[in-house]
């Protein structure tokens, strides 16, 4: 699953805008002055996000700022998280436990209540919740970003819904809603996904255990226009995907 996770991300990045402050609410107290550094503009808050080297660093800005985090820090903000805990001390989640719980509830708070969080955060927060490998510990947060996914599931690109599914699949979270929305979109654009990206969605259907037969007839009809587009290793995650969902 690895294989995924990095190509189906790369060319994914979190808007470097920092929106307003506050919480995406459209409710901000206001940017502060960028020459603060007790209180940086919400663009630099998301460079020191995005540039946080160590997990110590970035739950040190958690910290301090995450009261006037909006949608776009905190997807950013998952996103590195996700990135720096697959080269961390596996037990960094003991030292941070505190932070970690009051990231997920704003989380999940922002997710369900902020009209202004769109797809590319909401699958940004996603992918780095699952890389985190703290999954099963973030209820809360999958349960609010399946909601929050599902209305906006039509301003999703391809990509977006290829690596939303690999995210919810990755953390075992069931949610069949979600993966029908995702299914019935997908199955539309699937002219408008790469090679990587439609071996990722049917091998997310498939290890989530989500039977979507039109959306493997879909993937299959695209697949076969491009096959020698796909690497071995996706053209081998395609046909365990469709062995697996007993799909001929």
């Amino acid at each position: 699953l690895m294989y995924m996770a990095g190509g189906a991300f790369a060319a994914s990045k979190t808007d470097s805008r920092g929106g307003r402050g506050g919480r995406g609410r459209g409710k901000g107290r206001g940017p502060p002055s960028s020459n603060s550094t007790s209180s940086p503009s919400p663009a630099l808050l998301t460079a020191n996000i995005k540039n946080a080297r160590t997990l110590d660093s970035l739950f040190g800005t958690v910290t301090a700022h995450l009261g006037r985090f909006n949608h776009i820090h905190l997807s950013a903000c998952w996103n590195t998280l996700g990135r720096l805990a697959a080269g961390a001390d596996p037990l960094w989640f003991q030292r941070h436990a505190k932070e970690l719980e009051s990231l997920a509830q704003t989380t999940a708070e922002v997710a369900e209540t902020s009209a202004e969080v769109r797809a590319r955060e909401l699958a940004n927060i996603a992918h780095g919740a699952a890389k985190s490998g703290r999954a099963a510990g973030l209820g809360a947060v999958w349960a609010a970003l399946a909601d929050a996914i599902e209305r906006r599931v039509g301003d999703c690109n391809a990509q977006e819904l290829a690596n939303i599914a690999w995210a919810f699949a990755r953390a075992e979270h069931r949610s069949s809603a979600l993966f029908d929305a995702l299914a019935a979109a997908a199955e539309k654009r699937a002219a408008d996904f790469n090679p990587q990206e439609l071996s990722n969605t049917v091998h997310a259907f498939a290890k989530a255990g989500h039977s979507s037969p039109a959306l493997f007839a879909a993937v299959a009809e695209a697949s076969g226009r491009r096959l020698a587009e796909f690497t071995p290793q996706g053209l081998a995650n395609t046909v365990w995907a469709f062995a697996t969902a007993d799909v001929a």
